[in-house]
């Protein structure tokens, strides 16, 4: 069995099963923003909107796997004091993957990514009802010790306009799209 078949048994959601695992199909390859065509300072709007359900919200702590019942408990969660579920503080990885697939910001799903590291700010959790939308800024990008490091600060608001979270992502990528083709064939594509 193949890695997208693996994949395949553990999509449980309409959105899961809509989403495209294979970061290394060619028309995927195509929409991404690279390292080297980056400008720093440009900041989008992203055009997509994710309207978060609660099948969103219970995969997602199912696969975590996180137990506290704030996730899959609407009665528990209105005895925490929310008005329903809400959304698993890493979620937002999740949403940004599902909407950032072509254009600014879409490097976070470049093959032969590596990840250094997150910060992530809340200012409201994730509900069910919520429609999230991101603003992404391309923050900074320098070259360390031969590896390209590239930040993007996204900002993720909900169908008011409320500031639900920032999250300054970081990933080391490769520099450009034909380092990403030399990656997928197996050779060595990180070269400075």
């Amino acid at each position: 069995m193949g890695y997208l078949e693996e994949m395949a048994k553990y999509q449980k959601t309409e959105k899961q099963k809509s989403f495209s695992a294979d970061f290394l199909e060619r028309q995927q390859i195509e929409d991404y923003e690279f390292w080297d065509e980056i400008e720093i300072g440009k900041e989008t709007v992203i055009p997509f909107k994710f309207e978060v359900k609660a099948e969103d919200v219970i995969a997602y702590a199912e696969g975590v796997p996180d137990a506290n019942p704030v996730f899959y408990d609407e009665e528990y969660a209105k005895k925490c004091g929310y008005d329903g579920l809400v959304a698993h503080p890493l979620f937002a990885t999740q949403v940004l993957f599902f909407l950032l697939t072509r254009g600014r910001g879409s490097w976070i799903r470049t093959p032969g990514a590596r990840n250094p590291g997150q910060i992530l700010e809340w200012h409201d959790p994730i509900r069910v009802g919520d429609v999230l939308t991101v603003k992404t800024k391309s923050y900074d990008k320098w070259i360390k010790r031969g590896k390209y490091y590239m930040r993007y600060l996204s900002e993720m608001y909900d169908q008011n306009g409320k500031l639900k979270g920032r999250c300054f992502m970081t990933l080391i990528l490769p520099r450009s799209k034909a380092d990403v083709l030399r990656f997928i064939k197996g050779e060595h594509a990180l070269e400075a």
